[in-house]
């Protein structure tokens, strides 16, 4: 799922700390992501079945993301220590397979040995507003890129992130993928990915708009963001599908799907297909 810097330009991190039970999860890690967070962190508490839900956030908007979360369960607000607390996660951070043949690889990290010589290794940095990138609504999207990318498909990837779904689908053999995200420190991670993986000659990174994609134009669009701005991009992303092509729309929870799908259904649009990961849901839709 896409992550954002903090709007103000400040380089100040705060985190945001709420204590969930563990069947609640999902549920409020969706609503930390509606509200604005960079990433969440699941930490388990030791013998009582809650878990700790630590999202990294401009500190500007620390308290007014806490005050969002207060009836979920206790909430507080701890600084960021520089460097150090930025880049921990990277101590924990593991190989992970998404469909049947994609593998993603932390770029300091080598492949794993389970990885088959058919997989195709991604290798990512997701730089420090992505964390590890191993969500489940990013698997569920690498699922259907796989099968839905073929040799000279155009692709748009809207809030790339760290750029692993672009990469993924230059990899499939696209002509062409547009990576666009609102954050400077997207763009730069999906370019540094894309050269990474070998192909900064198919992915285009940008902050351009999605209002401003060229009509018609791509046969995947991919969008990996938080259910409201789905809603909000609706005209966009169905302005720049071809006819015949196929929206990927993930970062949905199960409870938003009656917000999401009526915003393209109205549009000409219809349900095609849905995977599902715990709360999560991706969904597939097609013009009518």
């Amino acid at each position: 799922m896409t992550s954002r810097l903090d709007p103000l330009g400040s380089s100040e991190w705060s985190t945001v700390v709420v204590r969930v039970l563990a069947r609640d999860v999902d549920v409020v890690s969706g609503l930390l992501w509606e509200a604005g967070v960079a990433g969440v962190e699941e930490r388990a508490c030791a013998g009582n079945g809650h878990v700790e839900l630590r999202a990294g956030v401009a500190a500007a908007l620390a308290e007014q993301v806490a005050d969002r979360m207060r009836g979920c369960g206790p909430v507080s607000v701890e600084p960021i220590d520089g460097d150090r607390d930025l880049d921990a996660w990277r101590t924990y951070a593991r190989p992970w397979r998404a469909g049947s043949r994609f593998v993603v690889v932390p770029a300091w990290q080598e492949p794993p040995p389970w990885a088959d010589d058919d997989d195709v290794v991604l290798s990512i940095d997701p730089g420090r507003a992505f964390g590890s990138g191993a969500h489940p609504t990013t698997r569920m999207c690498l699922t259907e890129l796989e099968q839905l990318v073929e040799p000279a498909s155009a692709v748009a990837d809207v809030g790339s992130g760290s750029g692993v779904l672009s990469v993924a689908a230059a990899r499939m053999g696209a002509a062409v993928v547009v990576a666009v995200d609102v954050d400077p420190e997207a763009v730069r991670a999906t370019a540094d990915n894309a050269e990474r993986n070998g192909v900064s000659h198919v992915v285009v990174a940008s902050a351009t708009p999605a209002e401003e994609l060229e009509p018609g134009a791509y046969d995947v669009v991919v969008a990996n963001i938080a259910a409201g701005t789905l809603v909000e991009l609706a005209p966009a992303l169905a302005r720049v599908v071809a006819d015949d092509g196929t929206l990927v729309l993930s970062g949905v929870l199960g409870v938003q799907v009656g917000d999401v799908l009526p915003a393209f259904e109205v549009l000409g649009f219809d349900l095609c297909g849905t995977l599902a990961d715990d709360e999560w849901r991706t969904l597939l839709v097609r013009r009518r």
